[in-house]
């Protein structure tokens, strides 16, 4: 006779079984949240979102035929992008269940995302026998899972899960096991009379907020002081305040953009040598939180912006929409990546000039795109010399993951970067020696100021070539004694 969830509950609370039957109970895993920190079904919709943006007009006909469905229909669009092989597996659960296995217990997977998705992951982890997921119409979650598993095993299981709808299926397991439970939820069980064993610790979210956000690629964005610093001699230190409060919202601006690429390029990021390590591919930020966090930040940063000008707010409005472009699609195409690059280092300036109401010269805004197209260009490099370094020459005809370069164009790449870095000093010599409104007091400076400068250009040149460069080139310079020693020259012209 098959028993009830609460029957069950009272069986399994009882301390009547042996040590060696506990060991051979089944153990119980539940994928989202648990076994990964992620969720599939954020997986598949941002898959859907980045490569079949269409079906986002379809999501509230899914949605109103229940979850079970929604969750078919999107394994169904997006979830040949999500791979098993590369989800943010949790080591804690991963250890166990390999001492499950090694002990002789069966292990089943049961979670309420698709039951092809399960099988995937069961694959993955060579796990034989039979697992559990949503299908048929049937959202597998909560009491549902709890009736499945009693069903399915009757002499009882152990059970690892991570949220609320869980306590269902906990209250019917012998052994509950917590893995990214809260504090919060691990004062709710217990509050219901069950004791939980934790297997990872409480998880902080500020910490990977912050990371998240990028805060050290703040540093580009001190190019909106640019106009401020040329005209300041006649306008005075009077717009610097509204140039500073308008640099924090141009980095909230560029945090949440770099949110949103960041949940886009999920999935190629967990492939990546070093940006699998990002908070989102990594699963330590869950999806609906960063969305929310990057929305909120570029939703607020554009209202404070219109109060401040409302000519800046249109810039660091292009600025986003150029970002987003970029994102989604624009990144993926070679060269048109890098002038998406340029630009957005362009209206950097442009944005601190709509501030204080004074539009950058021609030639400033020609030297500052051919100058960071060179970088970008670097940048480039960089990237295909870590691919060189990784994969036999035989694969150097493949393209980066979602870029349109592979390692056969660096020489091309190269060509390029000089030639634009050697036609942004042309720009700079030319302006700072000609023009009115520059920098500098003196032609002399001016020139002093334009040798430091392709000193330091042609040197991160060199080291790219070379594969000394291991970050994007901005943020190696700010690492980089030697070019924070030249910055501090280049500063004290201008202040002369």
């Amino acid at each position: 006779m098959t028993k009830t969830v609460d029957e069950h509950s009272a069986q399994s609370s009882r301390d009547g079984s042996s040590h060696e039957e506990r060991n051979l109970r089944p153990l119980v895993v539940d994928i989202d949240g648990t076994l990964v920190r992620s969720d599939f079904l954020y997986e598949c919709l941002l898959q859907c979102v980045k490569h079949k943006p269409w079906t986002i007009l379809a999501l509230i006909f899914w949605v109103l035929r229940g979850k079970a469905y929604l969750k078919a229909r999107l394994y169904e669009y997006g979830g040949e992008y999500v791979s098993a092989d590369f989800l943010p597996y949790r080591p804690e659960v991963l250890s166990f269940i390999e001492q499950a296995t090694q002990a002789g217990r069966p292990v089943i997977l049961a979670s309420g995302s698709d039951a092809r998705f399960v099988e995937n992951v069961a694959k993955h982890l060579e796990l034989k026998g039979q697992h559990f997921g949503s299908s048929g119409g049937v959202n597998l979650t909560s009491s549902r899972k709890a009736d499945r598993l009693v069903r399915a095993l009757p002499d009882g299981f152990d059970y690892i899960g991570n949220s609320s709808a869980d306590i269902a299926v906990w209250k019917a397991a012998g052994v509950r096991y917590g893995a990214g439970v809260s504090g919060g939820l691990e004062r709710r069980v217990i509050s219901k009379g069950m004791t939980l064993e934790r297997l990872t610790p409480p998880e902080k979210m500020l910490k990977p907020m912050i990371k998240s956000l990028r805060l050290h690629q703040w540093a580009k964005n001190l190019l909106i002081f640019t106009i401020f610093a040329i005209t300041y001699p006649a306008y005075g230190l009077g717009p610097l305040l509204e140039t500073g409060v308008g640099f924090v919202l141009l980095g909230m601006v560029a945090s949440g953009t770099y949110v949103i690429n960041d949940l886009l390029d999920i999935e190629a990021d967990r492939r990546h040598t070093t940006k699998r390590d990002r908070a989102l591919a990594s699963g330590q930020l869950a999806v609906p939180l960063a969305l929310a966090l990057a929305l909120g930040l570029i939703a607020i940063a554009h209202v404070a912006a219109y109060f401040i000008a409302p000519l800046f707010c249109l810039v660091i409005a292009g600025y986003c929409a150029l970002t987003l472009s970029y994102s989604f699609i624009l990144k993926r195409f070679a060269i048109v990546d890098v002038f998406c690059l340029a630009s957005l280092f362009s209206l950097r300036v442009i944005a601190g000039g709509a501030i204080i109401a004074v539009a950058p010269s021609p030639w400033l805004l020609s030297f500052m795109f051919f100058f960071f197209l060179s970088l970008a260009l670097a940048k480039r490099v960089v990237e295909l010399n870590r691919k060189r370094d990784t994969v036999p020459p035989a694969q150097w005809g493949e393209t980066l993951a979602g870029r349109g370069y592979s390692v056969n164009d660096r020489d091309f790449v190269i060509s390029g970067g000089l030639a634009t870095a050697a036609l942004s000093l042309n720009v700079f010599f030319i302006y700072s020696l000609l023009s009115n409104l520059t920098l500098f007091s003196s032609p002399w400076l001016a020139m002093l100021a334009g040798v430091v400068l392709a000193f330091w250009l042609l040197r991160m040149w060199y080291l790219a070539v070379r594969g000394d460069m291991h970050d994007d080139p901005i943020y190696f310079a700010v690492k980089d004694w030697l070019s924070v020693v030249l910055g501090a020259i280049l500063l004290m012209l201008v202040i002369v």
